[in-house]
């Protein structure tokens, strides 16, 4: 992305964050955005475009987000990933997944479902090398998404939570491995 579509996949975001993916007009979309219609058609040519653009926009932000400061793959890592995930839930009101959101907002998108799939395997991915265990990645994934689910109700508990869980996915794999 160039700056400018940049500049407007975060205020696109923004928009569909606050008023969700259903409810906002293109009209409404490009007065939350500050461009003309021309311009915002220029890089998005489709309300569909407009989600994918925000969508993208989200995923590199996120995923920048988790990756800063973590420390070198294993236990501390993974208990990093849900201090992270706490605080990206404390910025964002605790509101669910903007990735579901959109999915569920365009089940007819093949285009979508497959952004959001492309995201979810990429976390799926990180979640290995960030264990240093590939094998813990679809748990870390399971307790990603169960704390991001459930964090309006639960708060900081969900993540304390899902810590207290990766600790005893490390121990008993050490227990094992010197058994």
């Amino acid at each position: 992305m160039d700056d400018t579509e940049d500049t407007i996949a975060a205020g696109l975001e923004k928009v569909f964050w606050s008023r969700g993916f259903a409810d906002p007009s293109v009209p409404e979309l490009r007065a939350g955005v500050g461009v003309s219609m021309r311009t915002l058609y220029r890089y998005f040519p489709s309300k569909e475009a407009m989600v994918l653009g925000a969508l993208e926009y989200r995923h590199r932000r996120y995923l920048k987000y988790v990756r800063e400061g973590v420390s070198e793959p294993g236990l501390a890592a993974a208990e990093q990933l849900f201090d992270k995930l706490g605080g990206w839930m404390r910025m964002t009101d605790g509101k669910e997944c903007f990735f579901r959101q959109a999915l569920a907002a365009n089940p007819d998108s093949t285009d979508i479902e497959s952004t959001v799939k492309r995201h979810k395997g990429e976390l799926l991915a990180f979640f290995g090398e960030l264990s240093g265990n590939t094998s813990f990645a679809s748990s870390l994934y399971l307790l990603h998404e169960g704390v991001t689910a459930c964090y309006a109700e639960m708060g900081e508990t969900a993540v304390e939570d899902a810590k207290r869980a990766v600790r005893r996915m490390f121990k008993e794999t050490n227990e094992t491995k010197y058994s």
